[in-house]
């Protein structure tokens, strides 16, 4: 959402079951290693355009988020095991946590913050992004995953029905 709280971008979400996409020959010819695939967040504009898609793989030994751009090019690979940021050359360019996103030399790109968030039934969290400066090595989509990436990473609240504790005084 921009901040004046108007809807600017959707995320859609697809999960690949174990065995769904297996086959070399379907990899290649998907241009895409689905036999390895967890999840795709695919975040699209308001005319339905892709704007990047964020990938888990499940082959990854702790959790491993790629950011791409819509035809494929790889823009970073956020790595939970080492809070570093690789762009699209595997060059590290970046460490993070789950608020900060902070180029090599020192220079914040980007603060998130993590707030409860209650609709109707569901527990979840909001993730705001504040961006500071201009990427000198990522792509600027890079940096508008951040909050995505840190919410699949960091949230304790995944969405979940309420329940009678959640709505006790």
């Amino acid at each position: 959402m921009a901040p004046g709280g108007e809807v600017e971008a959707t995320v859609l979400v697809q999960h690949f079951p174990a065995g769904e996409g297996e086959g070399l020959v379907a990899a290649v010819l998907d241009g895409d290693s689905r036999a390895h695939l967890n999840e795709r967040y695919t975040v699209v504009d308001q005319s339905g355009a892709c704007v990047f898609y964020v990938e888990r793989y499940r082959a990854a030994s702790a959790p491993a988020f790629a950011v791409f751009a819509p035809d494929g090019q790889p823009l970073a690979t956020y790595l939970s095991d080492e809070l570093i940021v690789r762009d699209g050359t595997s060059a590290p360019v970046a460490n993070f946590n789950d608020h900060e996103l902070v180029e090599r030399d020192g220079t914040v790109l980007a603060r998130c913050a993590r707030m409860p968030l209650f609709v109707q039934w569901l527990v979840d969290d909001e993730w705001t992004l504040g961006v500071g400066n201009e990427p000198k090595a990522l792509d600027r989509r890079a940096v508008v995953a951040f909050p995505l990436v840190c919410r699949l990473l960091w949230s304790k609240n995944m969405p979940r029905e309420r329940t009678k504790a959640d709505l006790a005084p």
